[in-house]
């Protein structure tokens, strides 16, 4: 009876909070006084693949002890401090499924997160606990320290991996979706470089390389002048090479990817990997340039035009000056010109 007549007394305060307008995703709120993150990064996953929170309702059987929040509060403090881990985090849930509202709700959402972290180190537990009080209490904790307790969970997660007969419980693209919640809730934060550097690190673990090229980039381009942008501009590059060679065949990837290196190499042109980027544009220019003679010398035969041919080699002359065949193929540009005016003379 007890516990039909706490149900009935807050039937209303419960329908009014449970009527209110859901708490927003990060990432789909308005900005500005928003305390939630709007920013949407290329190479994240989308917004809509991310669980919208659901408020918890009360249940007769998750540790409801005392007849109000405060009596309630007081009561799973007893519990944890007398090492009752486990009827104080039934105790802390049922004061926030019971009483949403209550001043006391905050409180025992962030001691229940800070249990499942500290002393039952069940850091997914933890992080979602985080994220339940973000997403519902954001006006009455630290939000900005809470969301960098996320990152070190994050941390702890990616560092401690646990496993069941040599198979992880957090696969790269776990790990990665934990890292990307948090830097679109502080894409602000001082931490939030080497969070972009961890996701892109996440994306090649898992071959999604078009993916990471993307998010360096985006690194780069919002961290403009960091150490990390400096450090994601050599690592874009390496991603860029690992495409240009797999997809060798697609010139315009390998000049867009030439183009990136020059650009970066003119950027920081005292990178301590720049000699190694200077290695792969040459690449890129010798592979490039055995492409364009092929095609030059395939114009220049008999069932095709001299002026065809011509083209071609004035063509390959004025891209690739330094080949190996740029003077063979001025011989022969020199070649066609000559029988071109010969053949003119003689009409």
């Amino acid at each position: 009876m007890k516990h039909l007549t706490m149900l009935l007394s807050t039937a209303v305060l419960a329908a009014a909070v449970w009527a209110a307008p859901g708490a927003r995703v990060p990432g789909t709120g308005m900005g500005g006084a928003s305390p939630f993150a709007t920013d949407h990064f290329p190479g994240f996953d989308d917004l809509d693949v991310f669980d919208k929170p659901e408020r918890r309702t009360p249940s007769w059987f998750l540790g409801l002890e005392k007849d109000n929040a405060a009596e309630q509060f007081a009561w799973a403090q007893q519990m944890e401090a007398s090492g009752s881990l486990r009827a104080a985090r039934r105790g802390y849930d049922a004061l926030v499924r019971q009483w949403p509202a209550a001043p006391e709700a905050p409180k025992a959402q962030l001691k229940l997160a800070q249990l499942w972290e500290t002393k039952l180190q069940e850091y997914d537990e933890a992080f979602d606990a985080y994220d339940y009080l973000l997403d519902f209490y954001p006006r009455a904790c630290d939000y900005a320290e809470i969301v960098s307790e996320q990152y070190k969970i994050a941390n702890l997660l990616a560092k401690d991996k646990r496993t069941w007969f040599g198979l992880s419980f957090t696969s790269p693209r776990t790990l990665r979706r934990r890292y990307e919640h948090v830097v679109r809730r502080a894409p602000g934060a001082e931490y939030a470089p080497d969070v972009f550097l961890k996701i892109a690190g996440l994306r090649e673990q898992d071959s999604d390389w078009e993916e990471a090229v993307k998010v360096y980039g985006t690194l780069q381009s919002r961290y403009d002048g960091s150490l990390q942008a400096r450090t994601a501009a050599y690592l874009e590059a390496a991603a860029r090479m690992h495409l240009s060679r797999r997809l060798a065949y697609n010139s315009p990837r390998l000049k867009d990817t030439r183009g990136y290196l020059r650009l970066t190499l003119q950027r920081y042109p005292d990178h301590e990997r720049a000699e190694e980027m200077k290695g792969w544009a040459a690449e890129i220019d010798t592979w490039l340039s055995e492409e364009a003679w092929k095609s030059a010398r395939f114009y220049d035969t008999r069932q095709r035009t001299q002026h065809a041919a011509l083209s071609a080699y004035e063509k390959f002359v004025k891209e690739h000056p330094d080949s190996a065949h740029a003077a063979e193929a001025r011989a022969r540009i020199e070649e066609i010109n000559a029988s071109r005016g010969a053949a003119a003379e003689r009409k």
